[in-house]
């Protein structure tokens, strides 16, 4: 993490004016120097360790909010979350720590927080009426982790605070991800940006295709959200992940760019 001008610094007798300048100075280094580097972890970005660590603590904050549903389509969630993991590279399969839970609430929504931990409502899952359409809500929610979205925001909101806290002088300002506020805020409440939410598309489609299922489902799932949106606030995993047109264009012309593939017909879920 970016370390401020320290208490050693400020004794070294230097003017309240030249700390100042220096440490803007140091601030535009670190942070030009962070942005210019390679796409790698840096001092700003959560590991894939910090990751799973931080992704779990948020996980309990979510089981003790909401009732984890045990029958059959809690079943045919993890078996689908299995399914749509071994048509995966092994490094993704094999670095985080993937569960999934299906859990009761009225909400339209899904969510995967940092490190694997991926949540699907009840909700939404009765809405569903194929296997295909299930695997288009899964395959997006695990590419974020996959693409590790949450920990690319975590380190611009970072690198933003690090620098105020340089010009403002603040010597010991925590970081955001590593407080347990800092967890539950910026965790269950993601807002991806529009590129974040393609990715998530593109992966979850190649990633259901490549298990087997049919990509019309993605197409499919779209539609069902546009209806449960209706004419109020929407659902909840429109709110997280705004269907815009251009999502709905870019996925079709994905599907169009597979025309020599000869996929399957959907599956039904049991009991839709």
């Amino acid at each position: 993490m970016l370390r401020t001008l320290s208490s050693d610094h400020a004794r070294c007798g230097l003017g309240a004016r030249r700390r100042s300048w220096a440490a803007v100075g140091l601030a535009t280094l670190l942070l030009c120097g962070a942005a210019a580097g390679p796409s790698r972890a840096d001092m700003f970005t959560p590991s894939v360790k910090d990751q799973i660590k931080l992704g779990n603590q948020a996980a309990q904050q979510v089981l003790h909010q909401y009732r984890v549903v045990h029958d059959e389509r809690a079943a045919e969630v993890e078996r689908m979350g299995r399914r749509l993991l071994d048509a995966l590279p092994r490094k993704d399969r094999e670095q985080w720590e993937w569960h999934f839970y299906l859990i009761q609430s009225k909400e339209i929504n899904a969510f995967a927080l940092p490190g694997g931990n991926t949540f699907f409502f009840t909700g939404l899952y009765d809405r569903l009426k194929t296997e295909d359409e299930l695997a288009a809500v899964m395959g997006h929610e695990m590419t974020h982790v996959r693409k590790e979205h949450w920990a690319h925001m975590a380190a611009a909101a970072q690198k933003r605070e690090a620098g105020l806290a340089v010009i403002l002088g603040l010597t010991h300002a925590a970081p955001v991800w590593r407080s347990a506020a800092g967890i539950v805020d910026s965790m269950l409440n993601l807002r991806y940006s529009r590129k974040d939410e393609d990715q998530a598309d593109a992966g979850g489609l190649q990633d259901m295709v490549d298990a087997g299922y049919n990509p019309q489902g993605m197409l499919d799932l779209f539609h069902v959200l546009q209806e449960s949106a209706g004419g109020g606030g929407g659902p909840a995993f429109l709110q997280d992940h705004p269907l815009t047109s251009t999502r709905i264009q870019h996925a079709r012309q994905r599907i169009a760019d597979m025309d020599s593939r000869d996929f399957r017909p959907q599956i039904p879920l049991p009991g839709a």
